[in-house]
């Protein structure tokens, strides 16, 4: 036979030639193998790996498409041959059964290395082209090895010679679904493990869920091996490294933690890729990334140096980080190593923040440091305070800046430590030093006294000079000295040239400011001494510069104490000392006059302070604009106005120094000054921020409370808060709650206003109020509010603050403080109402939320009349009318309605005006431009000064643009026209620029921040990053404002040009149309294009603004750095700049000049101003072009009116409206009468009719009177109604009809006044009713009531109305749901009884024959009385599928619902037994069949498949709560609770028929959602069911019990499900006194019982049981966290049940301890457990153990033995008796009676111990008796079986600490010393080890007792094992 086929050629082309029907079956390939000469007996010599991976790489690449026909035939008669008589025939296979080669293979060759094929797959022509390949070797291993668990992907690890193969096969197994391939679970190395540690303390729940998760999700990804990643790293530096780097990528994006992980723990040396993605992404997870708390301590652990170098890289390209880098610091316990690392520079900074969050003794490490380190050190924190000293000017001067600002506390430290290395200053540093310290002397001036040694030069003082020194104010006190001599003395020594006369100055003077802490200590005589000198020192210019900037800060601060005090009669003494230089420095008598008590204390110093002022107040401003410079310049100290002694630092606080430029800046400009605030009784010096300011760290404390506060955490919040917040704080507070929080942040207003509730401070809400005010005052009269939309904003929500805290508190604002009223009036006055507006209307929009102070309180309805006022004659802006209009919503008013306007204006002339409002028609436009009148004499105002808003900047004068067509007459013959054109297209064009531009340039400036810093990440240069976002902004802007302005523009052009026309001698009949369409088409680009220009001009410094921190980081780097400049917060921030290909990807220097084209572009894009200012002769379109004519057919254009604009003014008059609308529904007419029969839905989407239904409405919006307008067409559209009765007229009309009632409230009230009140028997349509009903107009209720009562009057017409409407509505379009039964039921009533009467109308009469036949309720028949169980059947299912329309109805609610209930408890449902079973029968039924039907569906949507069950659901938790007594002796609860088991009993019967029905087929889905639904339901009424609701949950429990997996397997997964539902589980166990264990404990005992058979090792795991396997080990999880007691309680009948193979499992039960236990730590050294409280005390066991001892007496005799003895022959038969009779147990042992025995021998030996062995040598207590009899004698005779499941028994009592794990501890080690035999200690190693081996958690007493028996000398566990030569680690 073997001659027939080709010789020599390889096996793989061989069966490549045969085709797919080689491997047809076994036999077929068996006679090839044959054929070619392959045997089983020589299938080790010819059939080698090698040959069987070629044949499987051939396989995997002609998998499809193979060709046979040539081959086939000439092969096949001999291939066949041998297959002769299996009924093959001409059977053709597609493609390859690679299962039938391998069985073949397997079958010659059983011992074929699977490694060395796939290994051999690296042959030079493989290589796999598609996903398809890859199954295809699958396939070929799970065949050969039964599980791809067995994958050998050892074979895939390392370099293979066919690199593109390797690559192919590792690519494919990554992109593999992780069911069918995932290297996680393969045998490799990982990355990652989840540690199964208890959470911390100070994690939450729900962050130790979300840890868990992420680790879950880490360790099961098919990225985590290390093997491949390291082969990947390996392969991305060889010629497939695009390849490798793909596959990277795909690992960025599935698993970045892994890639990092792998690359951290590859060995080095590592290649250039590996280096620079790993440090990248080090980089992005240091910064931040959501799995960085997960990631960076495991990194920390496997490569620290790795970790700093990339913390430091990190603060190198970011300061703004440092707080991040603290809290990794903190998360990886490393902050020492990270302090210790350099640059000094990064550690320094660290060190300040680690010190502000209390995690350093900051003073402690500087010198330290100092010490160790010597000058580089204290040089790099002298470089610190520079830059931070430069951090805090550019703050304050509003300058973007990277890194945290410090605190004075810090700084004093920094300062003391340079104060004890001055000695070894140089010169430079020494002034360098100083020169900081003065500056930071501006913001903290309470370090002065930290300072003096500073700035006096008082450093390294040698003890003679201390001595001297000392010696003179000695002899001063004792009176040898006066004051004179003192300061001459002084004098001369300042000034002499002799070194030791200097030192003797500096070091009297730093001794004396040293002192000032002392003085409030001093006697009388030496504190008036001390005073005088220091007073005296200021007088004769003793002190100059910096020292005298500290002497007036002491006199300061000592005059602020309380004038009883020592400081301040220092003070007082001191100041008297200089009077006469005070004229000198105008703010420190700022400063002393605003002293409150200095006046009344001293009076005559005050009077002199106060000349002194006064003579100043010339300089005032050129003086504080020189101190309040926050820079130190060495050598300035003079003013320019005086050259002695002025310091150059500041000697006021930063606060004081704000206040007082405020104060003064007040006084040298004309601030508005609002008469309706009076303010100044209340704030008393409340604008003066000059408040007690609470330590840095009460602060910083507070702070963090206010900002982390939220309603769930509030009174946890606030009890912090009120700790640190003491009454001096109050103002501080106050103003730090208004400023910083209230003003900015309106969102949280009413969750500081509960916060200030829960405080309940009276005296602080006087301050909070306070405080508001005084901001509120501020801003209102400021100029800055008029022209910065950000102030207004502030404004705005300070007066929703204020109207918070008071109104809506129901609580007045005070008359006599704030007038609101008032306020507006002055607004109007002095034109600053879009200040005054928002404001006031954010102020009353608080009253929404009071009870006082709503519509109609007089005070509230006066000041809205004044806003009407306003918002109709005032000519107001749109957006203060936006104001108004959102109040009115708020307050449910109408203004144009219920609001009748004041006139509290008509008569007031606003200044600068030329006139006072009038009042006028509401259909005439307002004339503000004064003099019009005389336009046609040419007496026309000139354009400057119109509007009462200031000029947009870039705004230009129009006049000199505006170009007039030489066609149009009009111009020419009345040239004074040409002045009211460009008044009209000025006003045209403010009344626009100010949204447009504003919208506009915050859209384009948000775009270009967000494009220019994503492409400019790595542009080093500021400049460029800034002329390209210039570009694209103004280009964005201008373009934007072009596009949006255009139409609203033109639209107002032409109505002003015509408002101004009308009011210079026009009519509507003169008015020149053509004209004025002209001169705004030949306008309207100039026009648009000064709007455009002037969005591009403001644009530019926004984005400046909004990139001004970019601009300062590349500052930094430039001037600290040489290395690539990287955005760290662009690449932190987002993963694509990683992802981009190479021509996209950033390159270090910032964009290429192809790239940098792009923004160039933006720059050429439009200029479109410019070129029109210089065109001469603009483009003019067709008047027609902008609006039609009356001429003109609308249906020829139908889109001229298509765009209205939300913001157009009101631009059409009452009559324009009208008319031009009656032509657009004219038009609407005729196209309807010309197209066919078709319904409106069928139309296209732009179609005719809908685009001339968009004009109408847009006209009715653009109607100056609306209602009127809309209420007229609306009259229109009701007309045609009537008139025509095609449903496509039908449709169009009623969608009119719709749109203008939604414009117009009056319009609506109107039709339904009109469709159901009005006397006219003509309106009844069917049809047309019936629309309406869908539509809405109206409700079925309305029209119901209406029906019944013109019935009732004997209305004939209407009474057939009603029938022919119910029934088209009820019964022949009951689909659609518009209306039920029961939504006419007054209506049924009243037909009823006029059937009755016999005076019915035929359709009457046909109305409740149909009912009747298909609602029985409606028959009034009791349902209990029927015989017929067919017809009963379809009445209850009609009665059921009522039901569901019912609930599922969008009105329905549970009124409804109970009213239905209701009836059809009185129609019998529940009366009879047979009844009512078959009606829940039914329900379920239908229920069942309805889901089946709309999944076996394709047309029917499917999320409408469970709305039977959901409604059944609710059905009968319904029938529960509304049931009723029904005559029997129960009570309602006993009846409740046997109604839901009766249900709960039928539902089981119709699932368990279900399921034996269906089989395989059984969809478990519908019943899971009936019992889902039904445990919602049942929390949704928990509160009316809680009598009764413990018992439902038990019945709940029962019947899950009865549905458990083992009778019914096809429900198992949804009984798991519900088991655990949240709304079960929880609920049963945390039942009041623990009722509901039992029932939990015996549905997880019917789990585990089904579960045993499929757990044993000899038993196959399939999928699904591998899924429940998760499953339960998930619901261990919950219950070992949430509920250990139960499982604690539970343990002996949970373990008792569980396979003995699950040991994980297991070890979950047996982990369990109490909550209120807290474990001592086994592994602590010498832990002596003897001495444990907990260790005398039982557990508590809530499992029966004694039932299973009943076995054959088993209990008595044990009892007898124990006691005396018992029978001899009791030990001999005890093995014999363990035996199961069971022969279908997997064990010839009784375990659970084995388990009894062990644990109730225990007991009673336990119970017999004395308590004084109990309380000492326990173990030599325990060793002797009848109990250790019991449990050697079986250790000795049982055989090995045995003896496993009696250890297993024992070890299932090493739980927690407690007697009973204490004894059985002790029970195995005596054991385990005792035994004779080696096969017993190997036994008890055997079943500790296999507990311990797996994964956590480990039983408590397990690890003990392990732990005790390899340590323990005595049980010489390693020798006796003969484990001599191994170290136990390795073991």
């Amino acid at each position: 036979m073997s001659s027939h086929l080709p010789n020599g050629v390889p096996l793989f082309k061989l069966i490549r030639e045969l085709g797919y029907s080689s491997c047809l079956s076994t036999s077929v390939l068996r006679n090839i193998f044959i054929q070619v000469g392959i045997t089983a007996t020589n299938a080790d010599t010819t059939l080698s790996e090698s040959e069987v991976a070629q044949v499987l790489g051939m396989m995997a690449q002609t998998h499809t498409g193979l060709d046979e026909g040539a081959a086939l035939s000439a092969l096949a008669s001999v291939a066949w041959s041998g297959a002769t008589g299996l009924g093959l025939g001409d059977r053709r296979a597609s493609a390859w059964d690679v299962e039938v080669f391998v069985s073949v293979v397997m079958e010659m060759r059983p011992k074929t290395d699977w490694n060395l094929v796939i290994r051999n797959l690296d042959y030079d022509d493989f290589y796999l082209f598609d996903f398809r390949g890859f199954e295809i070797l699958l396939l070929a291993i799970r065949a050969a090895r039964k599980d791809l668990k067995l994958f050998p992907v050892a074979s895939l690890w390392g370099r293979w010679n066919n690199t593109k193969a390797q690559l192919s096969i590792l690519k494919y197994a990554v992109l593999s679904p992780p069911e069918i391939f995932n290297f996680a679970f393969m045998e490799t190395r990982k990355i990652f493990t989840i540690d199964t540690g208890s959470p911390t303390n100070s994690t939450s729940n729900a962050t130790n869920t979300a840890l868990k998760q992420m680790q879950t999700a880490i360790a099961v990804s098919t990225w985590n091996s290390l093997d491949l990643m390291e082969t990947l790293t390996m392969l991305a530096d060889s010629e497939f490294a695009d390849a490798a780097k793909e596959l990277f990528d795909l690992a960025l994006k599935q698993a970045p933690e892994l890639v990092l992980l792998g690359l951290a723990q590859i060995d080095p040396p590592w290649n250039t890729f590996h280096s620079d993605l790993a440090n990248s992404l080090l980089l992005r997870f240091l910064a931040s990334h959501p799995s960085a708390s997960l990631v960076i301590p495991k990194i920390w652990a496997i490569n620290t140096s790795w970790v700093l170098s990339g913390l430091v890289e990190l603060y190198r390209k970011d300061q703004g980080v440092l707080s991040r880098i603290l809290d990794v610091s903190q998360e990886v316990k490393g902050l020492p190593s990270i302090l210790e690392t350099k640059p000094f520079s990064f550690t320094i900074d660290l060190a300040a923040l680690a010190s502000r969050r209390d995690f350093l003794n900051l003073e402690k490490w500087l010198m330290d440091h100092v010490r160790e380190h010597g000058e580089p050190f204290w040089r790099a924190c002298l470089e610190f305070l520079v830059d931070k000293a430069a951090m805090h000017i550019s703050r304050q001067e509003q300058r973007p800046g990277q890194g945290f600002l410090i605190s004075g506390d810090t700084v004093s430290v920094f300062l003391k430590v340079m104060c004890s290395v001055l000695a070894s200053m140089n010169t430079d540093n020494l002034d360098l030093l100083k020169k900081v310290t003065s500056t930071w002397l501006q913001y903290f001036p309470q370090l002065s006294t930290v300072s003096a040694p500073i700035l006096v030069d008082g450093a390294g003082v040698p003890p003679e000079v201390e001595e001297e020194a000392n010696s003179y104010y000695e002899r001063m006190y004792t009176g040898d000295l006066t004051i004179e001599q003192m300061i001459e003395l002084l004098l001369r020594f300042k000034s002499s040239t002799v070194e030791r006369e200097q030192q003797v100055y500096s070091c009297m003077i730093l001794n004396l400011f040293d002192e000032y802490r002392f003085f409030s200590g001093y006697p009388d005589n030496e504190l008036a001494i001390t005073g005088t000198l220091f007073g005296s020192l200021v007088q004769h210019q003793v002190v100059t510069y910096n020292k005298l900037g500290i002497a007036l800060r002491c006199v300061l601060d000592a005059l602020r104490q309380p004038s009883n005090t020592q400081l301040f009669k220092f003070g007082a003494r001191a100041l008297a000392q200089f009077t006469s230089r005070l004229s000198e420095w105008p703010q420190f008598c700022s400063h002393l006059l605003s002293i409150s008590h200095l006046q009344d204390a001293l009076p005559e110093l005050y009077q002199i302070v106060l000349t002194a002022s006064q003579q100043s107040t010339t300089s005032i401003a050129e003086e504080e604009a020189e101190t309040s410079l926050p820079e130190v310049r060495a050598g300035e100290g003079v003013s320019d106005r005086t050259s002695n002694s002025l310091p150059n630092q500041p000697i006021l606080t930063q606060q004081e120094d704000r206040g007082l430029l405020s104060t003064t800046a007040s006084s040298l400009e004309p601030n508005i000054v609002f008469r309706a605030l009076r303010l100044d009784a209340l704030l008393d010096g409340a604008e003066d921020d000059n408040f007690e300011v609470p330590p840095e760290a009460v602060q910083d404390k507070i702070e963090f409370n206010v900002n982390n506060v939220a309603p769930d955490n509030l009174v946890d919040k606030v009890s912090k808060i009120k700790e640190a917040l003491k009454p001096p704080y109050f103002r501080w507070f106050a103003n730090y709650l208004v400023v910083k929080r209230a003003s900015q942040e309106p969102n949280q207003h009413s969750l500081y206003m509960s916060m200030l509730d829960a405080i309940g401070d009276k005296e602080l809400a006087r301050d909070i109020l306070t405080e508001t005010f005084a901001k509120t005052k501020r801003l209102l009269e400021s100029e800055k509010t008029m022209t910065s939309s950000g102030d207004r904003t502030l404004l705005k929500n300070l007066g929703s603050w204020l109207g918070g805290i008071t109104l809506a508190k129901n609580l007045p604002i005070k008359h006599k403080y704030l007038s609101l009223k008032d306020l507006l009036i002055e607004g109007y006055d002095l034109q600053r109402l879009i200040v005054v507006i928002p404001f006031v209307c954010k102020v009353l929009e608080q009253c929404s939320q009071s009870k006082v102070f709503k519509p109609p309180n007089p005070w509230l309805i006066a000041i809205m009349r004044l806003l009407a006022e306003l918002y109709h004659f005032a000519d107001l802006k749109l957006p203060q009318k936006f104001e108004i209009e959102v109040l009115c919503k708020k307050l449910s008013i109408d203004i144009k309605v219920d609001i009748e306007p004041s006139t509290l204006l008509k008569d007031r002339q606003p200044k600068g005006s030329e006139g006072p409002i009038t009042t006028r028609d509401s259909d005439q436009f307002p004339l503000t431009v004064a003099g019009a009148s005389q336009a046609q004499s040419g007496q026309i105002s000139s354009i400057v000064g119109i509007g009462d808003e200031p000029q947009p900047s870039g705004l230009p004068t129009l006049a000199q643009f505006i170009t007039f067509n030489p066609n149009v007459p009009i111009f020419s013959t009345q040239p004074a026209l040409k002045r009211i054109v460009a008044i009209a297209f000025d006003r045209a064009i403010r009344e626009i620029i100010g949204p447009v531009v504003e919208r506009a340039v915050t859209i384009a400036t948000t775009s270009a921040r967000e494009l220019v810093l994503k492409d400019f990440a790595t542009e080093p240069s500021e400049e460029r990053l800034r002329r390209a976002a210039h570009q694209m902004v103004q280009s964005l802007a201008g373009s934007l404002a072009s596009v949006t302005c255009k139409e609203p523009l033109r639209l107002s052009m032409v109505s002003h040009l015509r408002t101004f026309l009308l009011q210079n001698g026009y009519t509507e009949q003169t008015l020149p149309e053509q004209a004025i369409f002209m001169m705004v088409a030949d306008n309207l680009d100039t026009a648009v294009s000064i709007i455009e220009k002037t969005a591009a001009e403001k644009a530019a410094p926004e984005i400046d603004d909004a990139l001004g921190p970019a601009y300062y980081s590349r500052r930094i780097h430039r001037e600290r750095s040489v290395q690539p400049f990287y955005d760290v917060s662009v690449f932190a921030g987002s993963r694509y700049p990683t992802t981009l290909p190479d021509a996209l990807r950033l390159k270090p220097g910032g964009l290429s000049s192809q790239q940098l084209r792009v923004y160039e572009d933006f720059h050429r894009i439009s200029q479109s101003m410019e070129k029109v200012m210089r065109s001469t002769a603009p483009a003019r379109q067709d008047p027609s072009t902008f609006f039609p004519q009356a001429s003109t057919t609308l249906g020829q254009n139908p889109s001229q009116l298509s765009q209205p604009q939300e913001e157009l003014p009101q631009v059409l008059t009452l009559s324009q409206a009208l008319e031009r609308g009656q032509i657009i529904m004219a038009e609407i007419e005729k196209i309807i009468g010309t197209l066919p029969p078709t319904e409106f839905a069928n139309l296209s989407p732009d179609n005719e009719l809908s685009q001339l239904m968009k004009q109408l409405q847009a006209l009715v919006s653009r109607c100056g009177n609306r209602d009127e307008a809309a209420f007229r067409l609306s009259s229109k559209a009701v007309y045609f109604l009537y008139r025509n009765e095609t449903s496509l007229s039908r449709a169009v009309y009623l969608a009119l009809l719709e749109r203008f009632c939604e414009i117009s409230k009056k319009v609506g009230k109107e039709v339904t006044q009109w469709m159901l009140y009005a006397d006219d028997d003509r309106k009844y349509n069917v049809p047309l009713y019936y629309a309406i009903l869908q539509i809405g107009i109206f409700t079925v209720a309305e029209l119901d009531m209406q029906l019944a009562r013109l019935m009732e009057s004997g209305r004939l017409p209407v009474v057939d109305f009603a029938a022919r409407l119910i029934k088209h509505a009820v019964v022949d379009d009951a689909a659609s749901a518009v209306a039920t039964i029961n939504d006419f039921q007054n209506s049924l009533d009243v037909l009823n009884r006029i059937t009755q009467r016999g005076k019915a109308p035929e359709s009457v009469l046909i109305l409740i024959e149909e009912l009747r036949k298909r609602n029985p309720m409606f028959s009034g028949r009791d349902l209990s009385k029927d015989v017929d169980k067919v017809r009963l059947r379809e009445q209850l299912q009609f009665l059921f599928l009522e039901w569901v329309r019912i609930y599922n109805h969008p009105a329905s609610n549970e009124q409804a619902q109970a009213a239905y209930i209701t009836q059809l408890q009185q129609y019998g449902v529940l009366k009879g037994e047979d009844v009512s079973s078959l009606f829940f029968r039914v329900c379920t039924e239908v229920s069942v069949d309805n889901y089946i039907k709309y999944r076996a569906s394709a047309v029917l949507p499917q999320h409408l498949a469970f709305q039977a069950v959901d409604a059944f659901a609710r059905l009968i938790v319904l029938f529960v709560k509304y049931h009723a007594l029904d005559g029997s002796n129960l009570s309602v609860n006993v009846l409740k609770i046997q109604l839901t088991t009766k249900i709960l009993s039928i539902v089981v019967l119709v699932l368990v028929h279900a399921h034996e029905q269906k089989r395989g087929s059984f969809d478990q889905r519908p019943f899971f959602r009936l019992f889902s639904s039904l445990l919602h339901d049942l929390d949704m009424y928990q509160e009316p069911l809680q009598p009764i609701y413990f018992q439902i949950l038990s019945a709940m429990s029962n019947t899950f019990h009865t549905l458990q997996p083992a009778f019914l397997p096809g429900f198992t997964f949804s009984w798991l499900q519900l088991i655990a539902h949240r709304l079960f589980m929880p609920k049963l166990l945390n039942a009041e006194s623990q009722k509901g264990w039992v029932f939990f404990q015996r549905l997880l005992t019917d789990l585990f019982k089904f579960m045993g058979p499929y757990l044993r090792p000899e038993s196959e795991m399939k999928d699904a049981v591998r899924t429940i396997y998760r499953g339960t080990l998930r619901i261990m999880l919950l219950l070992l966290h949430d509920f250990p007691e139960f499982l604690s309680g539970y343990h002996f009948s949970l373990t008792d049940v569980i396979p003995p193979s699950c040991i994980q499992l297991r070890n979950l039960i047996l982990s369990a301890f109490p909550r209120n236990m807290r474990l001592p730590d086994p592994f602590t050294p010498n832990l002596k457990v003897d001495l444990l409280p907990e260790i005398g005390q039982p557990p508590v066991i809530m499992s029966d153990y004694t039932t299973a001892l009943a076995t054959n007496n088993v209990r008595g005799d044990v009892d007898a033995f124990i006691q005396n003895r018992g029978t001899p022959s009791f030990l001999a038969d005890l093995p014999k008796r363990l035996m199961s009779n069971d022969n279908s147990s997997p064990s010839k042992y009784n375990i659970p009676l084995v388990n009894a025995l062990v644990l109730y021998v225990g007991i009673q030996a336990i119970a017999q111990l004395p308590v004084a062995k109990m309380s000492g040598n326990f173990s030599a207590a325990m060793s002797r008796g009848a109990h250790i009899d019991i449990f050697q004698y079986l250790m000795t005779e049982l055989d090995t079986e045995g003896r496993y499941y009696f250890l297993s028994a024992i070890a299932n009592q090493l739980r927690f600490p407690n007697s009973q794990t204490q004894y059985f501890s002790c029970v195995l080690l005596l054991l385990f010393a005792e035994a004779t035999q080696e096969i017993v200690q190997e036994q008890i190693t055997r079943v500790l080890l296999e507990r311990l081996i797996v994964n956590r958690p480990h039983p408590w007493g397990l690890l003990i007792t392990f732990i005790e028996l390899i340590k323990n000398a005595r049980y010489n566990f390693w020798r006796k094992l003969d484990l001599k030569s191994r170290s136990p680690l390795n073991i």
